[in-house]
C-alpha cells in the first residue's frame, strides 16, 4: 500500500489532516478508543475503571519522564483546577529533558548500547552515544532516524550512528540478524545456517539480505601517506633488483640477495611501530567504511536446494518492495530506504507494537520480534488504525505517544493479570508491571537531586573532549606528508639505537651493583634509568609529535596561530605515557572550544556557589546550613544523576544492576523479576541514610520538614514517595506508629521499600 494511500485513509478516519498539534492528538486518541470499545463489545468486556489524578500523575510520569514526579510538581498538578490538565501534563512532559533520558534508556536497551569496550578507543561510543540523544531531543522522525542508522558510514565524528554497525564489528551476518529483529520484528537468525525450520525464511534469503552491508568495515587508522611512501621505498628496490636479475648471469641470485638485504636494512615493523606508537587507542577504531566490491558467497556447507557452496550472493530484499544497487553504488543505502518504506509490511508495524507495549505494558502483536504471516494482533482494527496514524503523523513518535496516553485506556486502572506468551489481551487498560531498573533509580533521584533533570554536562564535555582529540590525532597524520613522516620515524629510530645503548650500560653496571651489594649504586643508576625514559619520552614529544601538531594548527589556523596548551589537564606523570598524554593536553583550534583558563574555572565556580545559596534562600535553609546545603548539592551533582547520565549499563553491583538493568549483551535483555538482592537494595543500602534521602538538605526531606505536624508531614512523605494523599487507614497507622516512638525516618523507610512504589499503578 503507498503511503499516500495511507495518509488518505487517516485523513477520511479523523476528518482532517492528521498533525501532532492538540485537536488531531485528542481525536487520534478518541478513535482509538472507539475501536477498543468495539472490540470489548463483541467480547463482552468492560473497560477498567477511570483512574484518578493521584494515579494519573505517577503513572504518566513513569511513562513520559522515566520517573516519578517530585513534590512539587505533584502538589501542582493535584491542586490545579484545569479541566484539561491530564492533557497539558502529557504535552509538557513529551517537551521535557527527562522525555529525552527516558526514551534514550529505552533505546539504548533496544540497539545494544555500551558505552566502553576493552582495549577500544570508545570514540565511535561517545559519538554513537550522542547521535542517539540527539535525535530523540530533536523529536527526529523514527523512519529517518533507522535510515540514518541503517546507511551509516564515514569518521565517528562526522556520523555518530555508524555506531550501530560498530556494535557488531567484522560480524555482517549476525548484524543483519540483529536489524531484522529491531526493525522488522522478523526472527531471521535460524536461516543463517539452514532454511528456518518453523517459518517460510530461507538461507538464501537470509545471504541475500546480509549482502547489503556485508561490505562493512572499522577505520582503524590513519597511517595512509606513511603507507604509501613505505610502498614506494619498496617498490623501488623490488623495480632495481628486476632490472638487475634481468642481466644477470647467475639467474638473478646475488641481485636477490641484495634486495633481501636492502628490504631488511628498512627495518619495516620498527619504522611502522615508530609511526603508529604515539597514536595507542586513541585511532582505534574511529571509522566505518563499506566496501561495495566485498561478494558475500554462500557457506562452504551449504546444503538446500536453491543454490550450491560459494554461490555469490547479490542483494535483495526480504519482503515488500525490491531494493535494487544500482552498480557502483552503496547498497546499504537502498536498504535503508526498504527497511524504512510505510510500503514495508512489518517496519510501521513493529515500532507501533513497540510504543504502544511500552505505555500498556504488552503489544498488539506477541511477540512484537517474531511476527509470522500466520499471526493475528490481539485488537487487528486498532494495530491497523495505529499504523495508519503512526504514516500520517511522518513517525513522529512524541505525537503517537501523546495519542495513546490521551487514550481512556491508557487512563484506565492496571490489569492485574499475568501475561504470558501465546495469551490474549484486551486492553481495557494498562498491565501492572514493576518499574524498570532505570525508574527506579531515576525515581530515588527526583528525591534527592534539587534539579533531576540536570545533564551530566562533565561527562558530555569529556566525551565530547575525547572525540575531538581523535579528530585531531587523525587530520594531523592525514595532513602531513608521508614521506616526511618516515623520515622523522628513520631519525627517530637512529636516536632510539643511541638510547637502547646507554640503557644497556646502564643495565650492566646495575647488574655489578647488586651484585657488590653497593645500594648507593644502585639507587644512582636507577635514577639514571628514570632520567632516561623521561629523555626518551620528551625527545620523541619534541621530535615526532610536535612537528604533526604544528603542522596541523599550520594548515587550520594560520602561520601566525600557535598551539594552545590545557594548562588545568592533570598529566598522568608516567613518561611510558607521555606521548598520549601530548594530544590530549594540546589544544588546535578547530577542534572543539579551546580549553577554559583558570580564571574562567573560577568564575564559573563563583556561579556556580551562588546558584547554589540562592536555591537555598528560597528553599527556606537559614544562612548557617548554607555550606551544607552546598555541598550536599555538589554531592548530589555526582551521585545522584539520572540512568542516563552514567555508563551504559552501570558496572555491577550498582544499583540499576541489581534491579534487573540490562547487560547490553542482547536485544531488550532487562530482566523484569523480583529478587532478593532488589530487596535488599533499598532495604540495607546507604540510599535511604541520613547523607543522601533522610537528609536534611534533600529534596524530599525539605518537602516533608515544611508540614507542621506529625499529620501534615505523613501526608507530605505519601505525596512526595508515592504521589497520593494517605488514607485514612493509613493515617490511623500511622498515628499508632508515633505512639510508639516511630519517626517520619521510619515512614520514609517504610514507603521507598512498599510495593507501591516499586509497581506502576
Amino acid at each position: 500500500m503507498k503511503a499516500a494511500k495511507y495518509l488518505a485513509l487517516f485523513f477520511v478516519l479523523l476528518g482532517g489532516t492528521a498533525t501532532g498539534d492538540d485537536e488531531s492528538i485528542k481525536k487520534a486518541a478518541s478513535a482509538v478508543d472507539s475501536i477498543l470499545e468495539s472490540h470489548w463489545k463483541s467480547k463482552g468486556l468492560k473497560p477498567n475503571a477511570p483512574i484518578s489524578d493521584e494515579v494519573f500523575l505517577r503513572r504518566v510520569f513513569l511513562s513520559l519522564a522515566g520517573r516519578i514526579p517530585t513534590p512539587t510538581e505533584t502538589v501542582s498538578f493535584l491542586e490545579s483546577s484545569s479541566p484539561d490538565k491530564r492533557h497539558a501534563l502529557i504535552k509538557s512532559l513529551l517537551s521535557q529533558e527527562s522525555f529525552t533520558s527516558h526514551f534514550y534508556n529505552f533505546w539504548a536497551d533496544v540497539l545494544r548500547f555500551k558505552s566502553h569496550y576493552v582495549n577500544r578507543a570508545n570514540v565511535i561510543e561517545a559519538a554513537y552515544s550522542k547521535f542517539i540523544r540527539e535525535s530523540i531531543r530533536a523529536n527526529k522522525p523514527f523512519d529517518q532516524f533507522v535510515y540514518e542508522l541503517l546507511s551509516a558510514k564515514g569518521y565517528a565524528w562526522e556520523n555518530g550512528a555508524i555506531g550501530y554497525y560498530h556494535r557488531d564489528p567484522e560480524m555482517p551476518l549476525d548484524n543483519m540478524a540483529i536489524t531484522s529483529r529491531i526493525f522488522l520484528g522478523t526472527r531471521i537468525e535460524c536461516a543463517q545456517c539452514h532454511d528456518h525450520p518453523f517459518d517460510k525464511w530461507k538461507q538464501t534469503q537470509f545471504y541475500h539480505l546480509a549482502a547489503y552491508t556485508y561490505g562493512n568495515k572499522p577505520v582503524n587508522e590513519a597511517f595512509g601517506g606513511a603507507r604509501d611512501a613505505i610502498r614506494a621505498m619498496q617498490k623501488e628496490i623490488t623495480d632495481d633488483f628486476n632490472r638487475e636479475k634481468a642481466t644477470s648471469k647467475d639467474g638473478g641470485k646475488a641481485a636477490e640477495l641484495r634486495k633481501n638485504q636492502r628490504l631488511d636494512d628498512m627495518e619495516y615493523r620498527k619504522i611502522v611501530g615508530i609511526i603508529k606508537g604515539p597514536v595507542g587507542q586513541l585511532l582505534s577504531p574511529i571509522g566505518l567504511e563499506r566496501k561495495i566490491d566485498s561478494l558475500l558467497k554462500l557457506p562452504h556447507d551449504f546444503k538446500e536446494q536453491d543454490g550450491k557452496p560459494f554461490d555469490v550472493m547479490k542483494p535483495a530484499s526480504l519482503m515488500g518492495p525490491e531494493a535494487p544497487v544500482e552498480p557502483g553504488k552503496d547498497p546499504a543505502e537502498p536498504f535503508a530506504r526498504w527497511v524504512t518504506s510505510p510500503e514495508n509490511p512489518r517496519f510501521t508495524k513493529v515500532i507501533v507494537n513497540r510504543l504502544w507495549k511500552l505505555m500498556l505494558g504488552v503489544a498488539l502483536s506477541e511477540p512484537l520480534d517474531d511476527l509470522r504471516d500466520s499471526g493475528k494482533a490481539m485488537v487487528p482494527a486498532l494495530e491497523d488504525n495505529l499504523e495508519k496514524l503512526m504514516v500520517s503523523l511522518r513517525y513522529d513518535m512524541r505525537a503517537f505517544i501523546s495519542v495513546i496516553a490521551n487514550t481512556k485506556a491508557y487512563q484506565s486502572a492496571v490489569s492485574t493479570m499475568e501475561f504470558s506468551p501465546g495469551d490474549t489481551y484486551d486492553f481495557q487498560g494498562p498491565l501492572l508491571r514493576r518499574m524498570t531498573a532505570e525508574q527506579a533509580w531515576d525515581s530515588v533521584i527526583a528525591l534527592a537531586n534539587h534539579d533531576p533533570e540536570s545533564r551530566n554536562l562533565k561527562r558530555e564535555q569529556f566525551e565530547e573532549r575525547r572525540i575531538n582529540i581523535s579528530k585531531m590525532v587523525c587530520d594531523a597524520y592525514l595532513n602531513f606528508d608521508g614521506k616526511k613522516l618516515v623520515d622523522m620515524a628513520y631519525a627517530r629510530l637512529k636516536a632510539e639505537k643511541d638510547l637502547e645503548k646507554r640503557e644497556k650500560t646502564i643495565q650492566e653496571a646495575l647488574i655489578v651493583a647488586n651484585r657488590m651489594g653497593d645500594k648507593a649504586k644502585d639507587t644512582e643508576l636507577r635514577r639514571k634509568q628514570g632520567e632516561l625514559s623521561r629523555e626518551r619520552s620528551e625527545s620523541f614529544v619534541r621530535d615526532f609529535i610536535m612537528p604533526l601538531l604544528e603542522n596541523l594548527v599550520t594548515i587550520k589556523a594560520g602561520k601566525n596561530a600557535s598551539l594552545i596548551i590545557d594548562q588545568n589537564y592533570k598529566k598522568n606523570p608516567n613518561p611510558r605515557v607521555l606521548a598520549i598524554e601530548t594530544w590530549r593536553s594540546i589544544h588546535v583550534p578547530g577542534y572543539g572550544p579551546p580549553p577554559k583558563t583558570t580564571a574562567q574555572l573560577e568564575e564559573d565556580a563563583k556561579a556556580q556557589l551562588k546558584q547554589l545559596i540562592d536555591l537555598a534562600t528560597k528553599l527556606g535553609y537559614p544562612p548557617k546550613d548554607h555550606p551544607q546545603f552546598v555541598n550536599y548539592c555538589r554531592q548530589a551533582s555526582e551521585d545522584w544523576l539520572r540512568a542516563s547520565e552514567l555508563d551504559s549499563p552501570a558496572p555491577r553491583g550498582h544499583f540499576l544492576r541489581i534491579m534487573g538493568q540490562s547487560d547490553r549483551e542482547f536485544v531488550e535483555n532487562a530482566n523484569p523479576s523480583a529478587s532478593i538482592p532488589q530487596a535488599l537494595a533499598l532495604m540495607n543500602s546507604d540510599i535511604i541514610s541520613e547523607k543522601n534521602l533522610l537528609s536534611p538538605f534533600s529534596p524530599l526531606m525539605n518537602f516533608i520538614s515544611q508540614a507542621k505536624n506529625p499529620t501534615e508531614k505523613a501526608k507530605a512523605a505519601y505525596l512526595a514517595i508515592l504521589s497520593r494523599h494517605p488514607t485514612p487507614d493509613e493515617n490511623a497507622a500511622w498515628n499508632k506508629a508515633t505512639a510508639s516512638g516511630l519517626s517520619i525516618n521510619d515512614l520514609v523507610y517504610a514507603l521507598l521499600n512498599s510495593k507501591q512504589f516499586i509497581f506502576i499503578q
